[in-house]
């Protein structure tokens, strides 16, 4: 009997058994490490003390398997609540951007697993604000938005550093608070813009009285340097004038002066020869000039 028929049936279903081994198994003997990731290398479940990096990697089929961790930035944005440094209560959204390090992803994948943010990112940021918060009141909370969300930033990333895990942002994207306080906040802002109002009419109020004031102050000194000037004005015109009057008494003291002088001059004059006149005795002189030289006899004229 010849066997040769069902020899080549045998090694064609071998052929095909191996072929569809090979389809099954081959794929399994290597894994990819996507880009921006870090891979962790599990045998029967057991975690190697090794992490693999970007790229494919080859494992045993059925036996090993790569688990990847991304290292690149996660958003988390959770809703919590606490209270204040005054006991209210702050409801708050918060976004946290966080990133695994690459160098720390083995540890965290050993200790936690591939849930590190429920078991180390959400805890941490609850407590976290719970102990900034009950630093401020809740106005201040609001007043200070900024300082307390970086505050609350560095807190988180001083207590998730250590274990691989960096805050890259933090933002409070919502506060929220009870509607009791949120009155009393609106009716203290309401007083307080009033009492600015009045303060600023107030002030304006001064601010106009004292303008008044400072051209009341112009004025009255305008008119007493008027007064002062026409003062001085009629003080000079009247000087002037008696100036005037003065000098024309003066000239005419002194033309009658001139005048009195005259008269008097030809009163004295004319009083002499009338004097002279009335005691002559008719005769000349005997002699007239002075000097031996110049005496003159007149007695033999007088006597012709």
């Amino acid at each position: 009997m010849n066997n040769t028929p069902i020899k080549i049936v045998r090694r064609f279903a071998a052929l095909i058994v191996v072929f569809f081994l090979a389809v099954i198994i081959l794929p399994n003997c290597f894994a990819s490490v996507p880009v921006g990731s870090t891979g962790i290398l599990l045998t029967m479940g057991k975690v190697e003390d090794s992490a693999l990096s970007e790229g494919y990697h080859f494992k045993i089929p059925f036996v090993q398997k790569i688990v990847s961790m991304d290292n690149r930035v996660k958003k988390l944005e959770l809703n919590t609540e606490a209270f204040s440094k005054d006991i209210q209560t702050v409801s708050a959204t918060l976004a946290v951007n966080y990133r695994l390090q690459t160098e720390k992803t083995f540890s965290i994948y050993k200790s936690v697993g591939t849930a590190y943010q429920d078991n180390l990112i959400v805890p941490a940021t609850h407590e976290v604000l719970k102990s900034v918060c009950a630093q401020y009141t809740a106005e201040e909370l609001i007043s200070k938005r900024a300082e307390s969300s970086d505050k609350m930033r560095d807190e988180l990333d001083a207590k998730l550093n250590p274990l691989g895990i960096s805050i890259t942002d933090f933002n409070i994207i919502d506060f929220d608070f009870s509607d009791e306080f949120i009155n009393a906040v609106e009716s203290k802002q309401v007083a307080e813009q009033l009492k600015k109002k009045a303060a600023t009419e107030n002030e304006t109020a001064i601010a106009q009285a004292e303008r008044e004031k400072q051209v009341s102050i112009k004025q009255s000194e305008a008119e007493a340097k008027r007064v002062q000037i026409a003062a001085e004005a009629d003080a000079e015109r009247v000087r002037i004038a008696a100036e005037a009057e003065a000098n024309a008494v003066k000239l005419a003291a002194e033309a009658e002066a001139y005048r009195l002088q005259k008269i008097n001059e030809q009163i004295s004059e004319k009083t002499i020869y009338n004097t002279i006149a009335e005691n002559w005795d008719g005769k000349l002189p005997g002699v007239i000039g002075t000097g031996t030289a110049g005496i003159l006899d007149l007695s033999g004229a007088a006597g012709q």
